[in-house]
């Protein structure tokens, strides 16, 4: 179950929690590789997702997101449509899916289903502001046959706080959002996540937890140009 979290905190709240009020976004931008490091609750490593643009026109990219286990292993890899229009960036919430829900889309039997949903971040962002929740869901069928439902819900995000935030990439001014997020498959599970975003570069740090208690983390540790 542990395992579970990290992987649906690192493709869940790093594939979601972007903007660019200028189209600037460093994963707008080509030939871009941003490496963010994971932790457990105690503070240990136990691995790191690593983000590559794949292409871009400087306002809708293609970006590969893999995880990695803190041995090297990789874990899980998925791809994910980047969008910016008029400051307001976008992401595909298909793009959230767990990794391994993700690498069955490639297989010849298996075939996923799922609504158009994207989960927003405006080109104007304050402390006390409440940004736009949204619901993905997908249906996977193999043969015809529908053998799982997925919902992803992200709800109660609320800008906390204006921080700033030194990591070993650099230091960056932040906004410090917080939201509720709920996935029920074969599972229902419900998490609180806390991220430190910085305009037109990203996340720079989240921490996720269950019923109050710290699950995992992940920090921006190396970006690549």
């Amino acid at each position: 179950m542990k395992k579970l979290i990290v992987l649906l905190s690192a493709f869940f709240i790093f594939n979601q929690s972007s903007k660019a009020q200028t189209c600037g976004y460093l994963l707008l931008t080509n030939n871009t590789e941003v490496e963010m490091s994971m932790y457990d609750k105690k503070g240990n490593p136990s691995g790191k997702v690593v983000y590559k643009v794949l292409s871009s026109n400087g306002t809708q990219a293609k970006v590969n997101s893999k995880v990695f286990s803190e041995k090297g292993k990789e874990l899980t890899s998925a791809e994910g449509t980047y969008k910016c229009d008029g400051g307001n960036f976008s992401v595909d919430m298909k793009a959230l899916l767990p990794g391994e829900q993700a690498k069955t889309m490639e297989m010849k039997d298996m075939e996923i289903k799922s609504n158009n949903a994207s989960l927003n971040y405006p080109s104007s962002m304050s402390v006390g502001a409440k940004l736009p929740d949204n619901e993905f869901s997908a249906d996977t069928y193999t043969g015809g046959m529908k053998i799982m439902s997925m919902t992803l819900k992200v709800t109660d995000r609320k800008v906390e706080a204006k921080e700033s935030l030194t990591t070993p990439a650099g230091t960056y001014e932040c906004y410090k959002i917080t939201s509720n997020q709920n996935v029920k498959a074969i599972f229902n599970m419900t998490m609180q996540t806390t991220e430190w975003f910085s305009p037109n570069v990203g996340v720079i740090k989240t921490e996720t937890y269950r019923k109050g208690d710290l699950v995992s983390s992940m920090m921006i540790t190396k970006i690549t140009k």
